[in-house]
């Protein structure tokens, strides 16, 4: 080149083509209209986002001056109508708009197909929270459907193992972002299904633009998601992303993280309990077994007592019966001076006129007897 050579660094091209695009009067003031994209309103007031349509992408910026101006609550898949400057950022080289005033052009097309498709779910009843089954409580095993490669996959197998470490995770790989994404989806919740040795299913990815989430709003994805045999946690971008598989899922979790929080039980919990549970059983019956003595020692004082009161008055009884039997005892009668007399025959003898003289008798006494021969009867 015979050109006479002058070396520019990038700092001056970036600042040169900076100043072509802020002294240019057209650039400097123009209304740009497309569909809001990876919107973010940053806590230091200012906006970022990406303004785009069918065939093209600008970045954006609204300064917090700006912004606080704004009257509506701008967010991604809305389309806009923005005023401002071009120019370009010279830290990254990439030309942006930088936004003065901001109004809603109508819906953005993919923000549309996503209210029609939930109106018509929602009609069918596909929404409808009587139709959604319970979570199981004790999973011993979760299929997670997700990229394998993504953070979020990472973050839902260390949650569960931390929860419990019994538990199987197995992990359905799947493409969770792109055209063909929707489809890989419902194939891996299809061939889960056909598994059927899953207790429990988590369906998901990370945060991303609407975009970047679109494959988790197909319609028969949602379709599968209702009729899948195994219960279904939708895991989908983080807590403020909504997407027609979260509405359609037997349960939504606001992130990965918090599905795999779900989808187990706390084992060490569950330890605890069964540990107070024994204790208090343990307790319970050693109370029962001392209740149980103490009533039995308390029934067997009473039984000892009433026992001896009964003997008591046995021997009350036997001793008033035998005081009865002596007095009508024949050998009362012996004490004081009377004698039994028999016959010769043994028949007692109760009356002098059934005596004749010369007739064998024989006295007893309590102590002995004697024998006696009838020398005279005298009536």
């Amino acid at each position: 080149m015979n050109r006479a050579r002058q070396v520019f660094s990038v700092a001056q091209v970036n600042r040169y083509a900076k100043g072509l695009m802020e002294s240019d009067a057209l650039l400097n003031g123009l209304f740009v209209e497309g569909e809001l994209s990876n919107f973010n309103a940053h806590s230091s007031g200012h906006m970022y986002f990406t303004l785009k349509d069918s065939s093209a992408a600008i970045s954006g910026v609204m300064f917090k001056s700006h912004a606080q101006e704004v009257t509506f609550a701008p967010k991604s898949g809305m389309k806009v109508v923005a005023f401002g400057r071009l120019s370009l950022y010279e830290k990254t080289g990439q030309y942006q708009i930088y936004v003065e005033y901001l109004e809603p052009a109508g819906i953005g097309g993919l923000q549309l197909a996503f209210q029609q498709l939930s109106e018509k779910l929602q009609k069918e009843g596909l929404f409808d929270q009587s139709r959604k089954r319970p979570i199981p409580k004790f999973a011993k095993t979760v299929a997670v459907i997700t990229s394998p490669t993504g953070a979020a996959v990472q973050d839902i197998i260390r949650i569960i193992k931390m929860k419990n470490p019994t538990t199987n995770v197995v992990i359905a790989p799947a493409m969770v972002q792109g055209e063909t994404a929707a489809a890989d989806l419902l194939r891996a919740l299809e061939e889960v299904n056909a598994w059927g040795r899953a207790d429990v299913i988590i369906i998901g990815r990370g945060g991303g633009s609407i975009e970047d989430l679109w494959a988790f709003n197909d319609e028969n994805l949602a379709r599968a998601i209702c009729a899948s045999p195994t219960p279904v946690i939708s895991a989908v971008g983080h807590e403020t992303d909504f997407t027609i598989a979260d509405f359609v899922a037997d349960m939504r979790a606001p992130t990965p993280t918090a599905a795999a929080q779900m989808a187990v039980f706390d084992h060490a919990q569950v330890s605890e309990y069964v540990i107070h549970m024994h204790e208090e059983l343990t307790e319970n019956i050693i109370s029962n077994i001392d209740k149980k003595r103490g009533n039995a020692k308390n029934l067997l004082a009473m039984l000892n007592s009433q026992s001896k009161n009964r003997i008591a008055r046995e021997w009350q009884g036997l001793a008033h019966l035998e005081t009865l039997l002596e007095k009508v005892s024949p050998y009362a009668a012996f004490k004081r001076g009377y004698a039994l007399i028999k016959s010769e025959k043994d028949t007692v003898v109760t009356s002098a006129k059934s005596l004749t003289q010369g007739d064998k008798l024989t006295l007893q006494w309590a102590d002995g007897s004697a024998a006696a021969e009838i020398r005279e009867v005298v009536c």
